[in-house]
Formats: structure tokens, C-alpha cells, sequence
């Protein structure tokens, strides 16, 4: 706005009767919004990125001609603007330089960073590549940089143990779609506990096959932290005869739930969720889901928008194989972050937001580990408060049912059931029967 009328409303130049001050953009008419040559942001975005996404011969290859388009079209082109300045732009841009067509093999042969991961999601999330699970690529990624390092005496040895045991399970997993970055982050455990077994075993003078039981539990004594995770190498050593005549694997070390809410702790924290529109959107929302249907963060993540539904004014939400009646007031918010959830990405309006809690870019959830920086932040924990949901859980309800409505194993329901000093037994056994439950 250049000038004000009589009565005080803003007006553009031209209708101030200044001619000669016009912000409009020369190419699309939109009023303001100038970068330059007189050409408002979202052209002159438009312009670089055709130049950052241009090949050889100075056109947009087919393959990119998607994120061109999502990028050009970006509620926020400032964002875009500084995208094209940021690594991920410049990296970008050498890859189209390059004229070949862009893959998963082209950006895992890249040294791993911040850089690659951010062009790999912006790709995938507009077609140009397909979505694979990053979390199982990684790790096969990580394993074949490792065993390059190791001594041959070694890589023979764990090489067959991380192929055939650790990635063979992971891609069992992933197919069921069940494998986190979590689960990742064990699996590597694993194996750089299988190799620093086998280096201790080279300082000890001793091999594979002659280290004997008490070796091991020397090991184990003097590296208690690797007592949980030498042990899926050790079982699978032992069953393939390399070790020797006898030896013992570790047990993996039990432990119970010792983190937990007291009863008026619990219902503050759930009433803050419900109740408090200070906090974010989505920290009330999974707030509530720990502390009423004790689900855990790297599964919230996962959940979709079509896992919540209504019936007979009755809003439901499936967290395993049931729907699970809600609450009216946390219907009401999942249903707020479902038409509006909080965006932070500048292809979000391209994307298909099937993600309750969409992440960046919105293609993908939310990470676990900022989910649980951000309940921390607001001062919400996560583990002692599901440990207290989990009981108050098996003490009303039978652990199958539990296990059915809230997506844990029955195994895991009934030990909780234990803990909780609650015998079903009357319940099964009427089950079995065909009788109705006392």
C-alpha cells in the first residue's frame, strides 16, 4: 500500500493516483510481495529452481519435473527461496548437473549427512524414487562400511553373523512394517558387541573357537553393558559349532518396571492433556494416549489418520486390532490435528499426509526422539506414566483383552498381569469353556 483515502483505507498506487508506484509483479500481477526485477518471491523461486533442477542441456529431467512442480506451487516461496541456498539445494543441483537419472545407489554412495538424508526425503516424497525403509537401509549401509574395516579373521566371522541373523530378521520386520529406528539402533548394538568380543578375544590371545566359559564371563564381567547384546552372537555361534564343546551363552538380564506415576500424578498429567491449550496440539494428544491407553512412542508415530473413526456419534480409534472408544474431548483434538496438523516443510502441501503426527517431510512420521524431547520439554514423561497406564490396564481388564485393544503381545500383557498381582485364570479357563465369565 502506497497511499490512504479520505476516510483512511489503504490503497495501492494506482488508485492513490500515483501511477509510477506500482509493487505488482511485472510477470504475474500478483499486488506486492517484490524480490526483484520487479518480479514478486514465488517467480523468482520458480525461476531458480528450474535453474537448480536443470540438466545438461538446460531443461528439468523428467524424474524431477514432480518436485520442480511442488516446490514452484509451496504455500511459502521464501521457504523455497532459501532451500535453493541451503546444502540440500547445492547438492541437488550437482546431482542434476550430472545428467544421470538420480537413485537410492546414487545417494547411498554419498557420504552420509543431514544433506543427503533432507534430498532423499524431498524425492521420495514426490515420486522421483520410490520409499524404501531407511531405517533397515541404513543398517545395511552402516554393516558394509564396517565389516571393510575389520581384520579378515574377523569379517569372516561376522559377516555371515550380521547377514544371516541381524539383517535377515530386520527384513522380516520391515516387510511387517515393524522395523524402527529403535529396533536399528539395537541391531547395531548387537553387532559391534560381536566385534569387540572378538578384538578383546585377539588381545586375550585366545580365538573363537578356544575362548571357554571362562573367557567369556570374563568378558561379560569386565563390559557389563555388553551382557545384554553379546548374546544373540554368542547363541549363534554356539549353533553353528564355532565355539567350544560347552560353552554357555549370557542370559538376557530381566527387569522390571521400576519407573511409575502415583495415582493423582497420573490424572494432573491427563487432565493437563486434556484441558490445557497452552501445550501443542499433538503433545496433548500423545500425552493422553500414553496415560490412557499406554502405547508407546515409536508406535504413536506410525499411526495413520484412517485408524480414527466415528460411529453412531461415537468417535473410536484402532490402535492395534479393535477400535478403542475415545473420550469426547481427545475425539475432539485428534480430530483438529487431522484437518490442520502443525506443517513444517516447504513441500507439505504437496505431500500425502496419511501420518497422524506428519513429520518432515510430511510423507514420513515423526521421529520417535523428538517426540520424546518434545513431552520432556512440556514436562510430560513418557515411560513412568505408560508404566502406570499399563498397570491400571491389567488390573481391570484381562491381559488377552489388553493385548488385543492396545497392539502388546499376550505374553507381554500377561507378565504386566503378574506384576500387577492379577490372576485371570477363572477368566481363561471360562473362555475356554464356552461359559460366561464370573
Amino acid at each position: 500500500m502506497a497511499g490512504r483515502s479520505p476516510d483512511g483505507t489503504d490503497q495501492c498506487g494506482p488508485c492513490s493516483g500515483v501511477d509510477s508506484i506500482d509493487f505488482r509483479c511485472r510477470r504475474c500481477g500478483y499486488p506486492g510481495d517484490i524480490y526483484t526485477d520487479k518480479c514478486c518471491s514465488r517467480c523468482v523461486a520458480r525461476d531458480r529452481v528450474t535453474h537448480l533442477l536443470s540438466g545438461p542441456d538446460g531443461t528439468v529431467p523428467e524424474q524431477l519435473q514432480p518436485l520442480a512442480e511442488a516446490l514452484g506451487n509451496a504455500e511459502d516461496p521464501w521457504s523455497v527461496l532459501a532451500w535453493t541456498r541451503a546444502r540440500g539445494g547445492r547438492l541437488l543441483a550437482q546431482l542434476a548437473a550430472l545428467g544421470h537419472e538420480i537413485s537410492h545407489h546414487t545417494l547411498d554412495a554419498l557420504p552420509p549427512s543431514g544433506a543427503v538424508h533432507r534430498v532423499r526425503a524431498v524425492l521420495v516424497s514426490t515420486g522421483a524414487l520410490p520409499w524404501r525403509n531407511e531405517n533397515l537401509a541404513s543398517l545395511t549401509s552402516w554393516l558394509a562400511r564396517t565389516t571393510s574395516q575389520l581384520a579378515p579373521h574377523h569379517a569372516q566371522v561376522i559377516k555371515p553373523f550380521a547377514e544371516w541373523q541381524i539383517i535377515r530378521d530386520a527384513r522380516r520386520r520391515a516387510s511387517r512394517g515393524h522395523y524402527s529406528a529403535g529396533a536399528a539402533h539395537a541391531d547395531r548394538l548387537d553387532i559391534k558387541a560381536a566385534i569387540l568380543y572378538l578384538t578383546w578375544l585377539d588381545a586375550q590371545e585366545r580365538t573363537l573357537r578356544t575362548a571357554t566359559q571362562h573367557d567369556l564371563d570374563l568378558f561379560l564381567a569386565t563390559h557389563p553393558p555388553k551382557r545384554r547384546t553379546l548374546g544373540p552372537f554368542v547363541r549363534w555361534a554356539i549353533a553353528r559349532r564355532l565355539t567350544a564343546p560347552g560353552l554357555t551363552a549370557p542370559k538376557k538380564p530381566g527387569s522390571r518396571p521400576s519407573h511409575f506415576l502415583t495415582e493423582e500424578q497420573q490424572l494432573d498429567q491427563l487432565r493437563r492433556c486434556l484441558s490445557d491449550d497452552t501445550l501443542p496440539l499433538e503433545v496433548r494428544i500423545i500425552g493422553a494416549f500414553v496415560r490412557l491407553y499406554a502405547q508407546q512412542v515409536s508406535r504413536i508415530v506410525t499411526f495413520t489418520i484412517d485408524r480414527y473413526s466415528t460411529h453412531d456419534g461415537r468417535s473410536y480409534f484402532t490402535f492395534a486390532a479393535h477400535p478403542v472408544l475415545l473420550p469426547p474431548t481427545l475425539a475432539a483434538l485428534v480430530e483438529q490435528q487431522i484437518a490442520a496438523p502443525r506443517l513444517s516443510d516447504i513441500l507439505a502441501p504437496a505431500s500425502n499426509r496419511t501420518f497422524l503426527f506428519p513429520g518432515r517431510p510430511p510423507s514420513r512420521p515423526r521421529t520417535a526422539t523428538s517426540v520424546l524431547t518434545l513431552m520432556r520439554a512440556h514436562h510430560l514423561p513418557i515411560l513412568s506414566a505408560r508404566n502406570t497406564a499399563m498397570i491400571e490396564a491389567v488390573t481391570e481388564l484381562p491381559p488377552v483383552v489388553v493385548s488385543d485393544l492396545f497392539g502388546i503381545t499376550a505374553a507381554t500383557a500377561t507378565r504386566w498381569g503378574h506384576l500387577a498381582s492379577t490372576s485371570w485364570a477363572a477368566y481363561l479357563a471360562a473362555r475356554d469353556a464356552g461359559l460366561p465369565e464370573q
